[in-house]
């Protein structure tokens, strides 16, 4: 009877530690781009959550206590650093979940790695408009910007799971392969714009630009986070007309479209109002937020 017993303990004991090991990763992304990413890389072995759905502009949310118990129970949280997201450090510390404090396992901001873009230089003061001290934070669109963020979860998956570590290489070795191919295919097919100028409202699209050699020939805002005014559009106008090259404007969907538009149609300008991430219109995966792009760019 002992002896049956012993077995029983010994096979339930065995049963319940490996449904423990067999727990996903517990994942909290600042949004849908880098929580599209975290499955892409931890497929079956994560629980990914964002906190912000959809196209935002993720330098002003307001925190909810919904997003709290979020990282309450997180085992990783990524976020977008820069200085751009400093409403999640109030979130850390009211969760006060010390896996996700920074320089902890469960703590990764994704931009470490990122090679900046428009990294100021020099005084910085308020005459200068709105101005991020540490360069352009809009850095997961430039698609190659994808392959190091991924790298980067799969290096914190493995810490915290190592023994899944052979699959996050695998899941890392297929994503980074699927998206330079599908590179190649939007730099085909944006190719024939590489001669147009385009214009932004705001600074939002620099590492698609650069990612795809598209060039950025001004903002309607005269300085960073400032309202355009006439004066301004005049001159930018006047510029483009100049230059005798076709003109896109390119603005994002959390910036006033009737700006944006108006100027466009001044110009005679082909007029491009698109979603800056995943899970705004009908867009699902990061690859996909590419997809989306280019069409909406070259149709």
């Amino acid at each position: 009877m002992f002896y049956n017993n012993l077995i029983t303990f010994v096979a339930l004991l065995l049963f319940f530690t490996g449904a423990l090991n067999a727990a996903p990763v517990k994942v909290v992304a600042i949004s849908e781009d880098f929580a599209s990413i975290a499955k892409s890389i931890g497929k079956e072995h994560v629980a990914v959550k964002s906190l912000v759905l959809g196209s935002r502009n993720l330098h002003s949310i307001n925190p909810k206590p919904s997003m709290v118990m979020m990282l309450k129970s997180a085992d990783l949280l990524i976020r977008l650093g820069m200085s751009q997201d400093k409403w999640i450090d109030g979130l850390i510390y009211v969760a006060r979940n010390p896996n996700l404090f920074p320089g902890k396992q469960g703590y990764l901001d994704a931009s470490d790695n990122i090679e900046k873009l428009e990294v100021p230089q020099g005084n910085i003061d308020g005459s200068m408009g709105d101005v991020h001290l540490h360069g352009n934070p809009h850095y997961w669109l430039n698609p190659k910007n994808g392959i190091v963020i991924a790298e980067q979860i799969k290096q914190a998956l493995t810490t915290l799971d190592p023994e899944n570590a052979s699959d996050y290489e695998a899941n890392f070795f297929e994503f980074s392969e699927t998206l330079g191919e599908k590179i190649k295919v939007w730099k085909q097919a944006l190719q024939g714009y590489q001669n147009h100028n385009f214009v932004t409202y705001h600074k939002a699209w620099s590492y698609f630009f650069d990612g795809f050699n598209l060039n950025m020939a001004g903002e309607l805002e005269p300085l960073p986070g400032i309202a355009p005014t006439t004066r301004h559009l005049v001159n930018l106008g006047r510029k483009l007309k100049e230059s005798n090259s076709p003109t896109v404007v390119m603005s994002t969907i959390f910036y006033p479209k009737n700006v944006s538009q108006s100027f466009a149609k001044k110009q005679n300008a082909k007029f491009v109002f698109v979603s800056t991430s995943v899970g705004s219109d009908g867009v699902t995966s990061y690859m996909g937020l590419f997809d989306y792009l280019v069409k909406e760019v070259t149709q």
